[in-house]
């Protein structure tokens, strides 16, 4: 079901992405594992942050990282740093800037200590987009160069060149 939603997601459904979210969260509950649990608030955070209901998504996101920081495996640690790095968004979104930029650097180094390149990237990516949208030049090309970086460690080729065309240089 959170596969689901996701995709659903992504397509734009909200509608049906928000029944799915809902069903989700229902049949995790209903498992009693923790893990699970914290998985469906994770991904109820993201719709309500990209619907807009930012005190809603904050709520979710908090409740997920709560119950992320229950267990140490990798996979609640990867939460964790997910937790984090959707969380340092939404504080950016809502202007909480200083807050944003602690809670990034949070997400990067639990997703290192998690080994989760792709995420370090993502966070480092949506630093730079902070960074730019409140037009720090300099410091956005340097976020953007270290989420190349990540990328490229990941084996995610094309997503690497993509941001390298961003910054304007053949070589980061």
């Amino acid at each position: 079901l959170l596969r689901r939603a996701t995709a659903l997601l992504q397509l734009a459904r909200w509608d049906e992405a928000r029944g799915a979210l809902d069903d989700a969260l229902e049949d995790a509950k209903a498992s009693g594992d923790p893990g699970v649990v914290a998985e469906a608030l994770l991904a109820a955070g993201v719709y309500a942050t990209d619907r807009g209901d930012m005190a809603r998504a904050e709520a979710f996101l908090m409740d997920a990282l709560e119950r992320f920081h229950r267990d140490d495996g990798r996979p609640s640690l990867q939460g964790r740093g997910w937790a984090f790095l959707n969380l340092a968004s939404l504080y950016g979104k809502t202007g909480r800037l200083d807050l944003a930029f602690v809670t990034f650097t949070k997400a990067q180094d639990v997703l290192g200590a998690a080994e989760d390149w792709a995420g370090v990237a993502a966070a480092w990516e949506a630093q730079a987009q902070l960074r730019r949208a409140i037009g720090d030049e300099d410091r956005w090309r340097e976020d953007l160069a270290e989420a190349v970086v990540f990328y490229d460690r990941e084996g995610m080729t094309e997503k690497a060149e993509r941001l390298r065309k961003l910054l304007g240089r053949k070589l980061v």
